[in-house]
């Protein structure tokens, strides 16, 4: 058993850092039949979810950013912001941090342990780990503005802790962005026919 515990203390740091470096999956789902070629213009809805009490702060820091980089993605894929008012798409950006706790027991049973008296209690080593993290969901909506009904939606979740940096949002809204329009190469611009 000790030397089960050596190995788990070795190896978390390890898979602490490759769990840093992988970048989240990113889904999305189409609605059926929407004509992506008839869009050409968008407006961002307004950001209204207000920072988490642990910080209050967050929206403040990360909206500018999170907005810009849906502007420029956008528009290096051939469409144009515009007012509300006048946009084919609306889109909606949210993001959603939530606390979670994982429990792993790896079903290894304690021994009794025995004494120079005989039998005395059960060893208390159990193999259980509890983890603590945020689930942290990063998704943008996009919703035909005339019919006001979801034609698209991209999302990604990742587990993390600490400060969300600025760069790897915005690295996740290019990457859900990249999947829009469907069925779309990722290369390809939006006909402006």
């Amino acid at each position: 058993m000790r030397s089960k515990r050596l190995l788990s203390l070795l190896l978390a740091p390890a898979l602490m850092l490759l769990g840093c470096s992988t970048t989240p999956k990113v889904q999305t789902q189409a609605k059926t039949g929407a004509d992506y070629t008839s869009y050409r213009t968008f407006a961002l809805m307004p950001l209204t979810v207000p920072g988490p009490a642990s910080d209050p702060g967050l929206m403040l820091r990360l909206a500018q950013p999170a907005r810009q980089v849906v502007v420029e993605t956008l528009t290096a894929k051939g469409f144009t912001e515009t007012n509300h008012a006048q946009a084919d798409l609306a889109v909606n950006l949210r993001g959603e941090s939530l606390p979670r706790v994982s429990v792993t027991d790896w079903g290894y049973q304690p021994l009794p342990v025995y004494g120079y008296r005989g039998y005395y209690g059960m060893n208390a080593y159990r193999d259980v780990d509890v983890r603590t993290y945020e689930e942290r969901t990063l998704s943008l909506e996009l919703f035909d503005n005339r019919t006001k009904e979801l034609v698209w939606v991209g999302w990604s979740k990742s587990e993390a802790r600490g400060e969300i940096p600025v760069e790897k949002m915005q690295e996740i809204i290019r990457r859900i962005l990249l999947e829009f329009p469907p069925g779309a190469a990722p290369t390809n611009h939006v006909s402006r026919n």
